[in-house]
């Protein structure tokens, strides 16, 4: 990758990374970012980056399976995100789950049965949720909070109970997190 390719995928992380720190990883100087990011090329391929890793953060999250702990390491990764990245992840998950949340409601009020592909694509973004929320409170926690009643009715499991049992310390997991991507970047960039 190209330095310029470099700075414009650390935008995911911009937030968590300064334009400095972005720079200096990208092996560019600050000024030379700071021009570039007045182009309107570089700012679409930050753009197209940013649509891209929505994408697959979304999609790798419904399709598979993880455990609880790989829950909470994703929500750390999430918390370190350009926030309009953390919105384009957020909204069609959470529309997504909230209407699964309806409909699944809906089965356990008139007993019909409820199959398991839909409830382990209703539990996928919920764990998710609980542990972002975790990271920070957001406007959607009420809704959480109805959601997870309703899956703890479905289900039969305290979903709060699970979470704790898991939940790290969200600072230190964060930090921890942040240490593995540096270095994962520094190889990333000495190659």
């Amino acid at each position: 990758m190209s330095p310029h390719q470099i700075a414009a995928l650390m935008h995911i992380y911009v937030g968590t990374f300064t334009l400095k720190e972005v720079s200096e990883i990208a092996g560019l100087s600050l000024k030379d970012l700071e021009e570039l990011r007045t182009k309107a090329s570089f700012m679409r391929l930050v753009d197209n980056f940013k649509k891209e890793y929505s994408y697959e953060f979304r999609e790798a999250l419904l399709i598979n399976d993880y455990s609880i702990e790989e829950y909470e390491t994703l929500a750390a990764d999430y918390s370190m995100l350009d926030e309009m990245l953390q919105i384009q992840i957020k909204v069609p998950l959470f529309t997504q789950l909230r209407d699964l949340s309806q409909s699944l409601n809906s089965k356990e009020a008139y007993g019909l049965k409820i199959e398991t592909y839909d409830l382990r694509v209703f539990t996928r973004p919920l764990h998710f949720f609980m542990f972002v929320e975790k990271y920070g409170q957001t406007l959607t926690t009420r809704i959480l909070s109805d959601i997870k009643q309703v899956a703890e009715k479905v289900l039969s499991v305290k979903m709060d109970d699970e979470v704790n049992k898991t939940l790290s310390d969200p600072v230190s997991m964060r930090s921890r997190r942040l240490k593995e991507l540096k270095a994962r970047l520094e190889n990333l960039t000495s190659k």
